[in-house]
This record gives C-alpha cells, structure tokens and sequence, in this order.
C-alpha cells in the first residue's frame, strides 16, 4: 500500500505541473478502477480494496496540492529575480500620485 501511495503521490504532482484541477475527476475515476480491479486480482477483501483506494486517490489530492505549491513558489522565485522582465512588461505603466 506504501508503494501505492507513493506513485499517486508523484502522480498528482505531474498532474498539478501539467493540468489544471479538473483533470481530478477523471484521474479519480481512473485510480478507483485501477484499485478495485487490482483487489479483485488479488483477492483481497473489500475493507483491503477500500482502504487502498482511499489511500491512493488522497494521495493523489495531498499530491495535487503540493504539485501546485511547487509551480506557484517557482512563478514567485521568476518574478522576484533581479533583472527580471517577467511580469513588468504586461502591467500597465506606473503613474505617481500628485
């Protein structure tokens, strides 16, 4: 179940760099199919199916939210370089106040 919550939690992580947060719905949908399918392969019993996918798609979501952490810190680090251009070029021009 470790291994499990690992890769869901790497997955979210690639989800949240690469979608936005619709795409939990199917990735949900998915991981729930996966886990009930892969229970049932085994043999597992249903409360070993359920916690398993409980784990895996919050793991998922915990991997989700740090993805989004992740892009947002490294949008502030570009936008804080000396130098930088990033985000001046878009904003309208400053006018001082008399």
């Amino acid at each position: 179940m470790l291994f499990s919550a690992l890769i869901s939690l790497s997955i979210g992580v690639v989800l949240a760099r690469r979608f936005k947060v619709l795409i939990l719905a199917p990735a949900f949908m998915l991981t729930l199919v996966l886990a009930v399918g892969t229970g049932f392969a085994r043999t597992d019993a249903a409360w070993s199916i359920g916690s398993t996918a409980l784990v895996v798609i919050v793991g998922l979501q915990i991997g989700y939210l740090l993805g989004s952490g992740m892009r947002h810190v490294m949008v502030l680090v570009r936008a804080n370089r000396p130098g930088s251009t990033a985000f001046t070029s878009s904003l309208p021009p400053h006018r001082p106040a008399h």
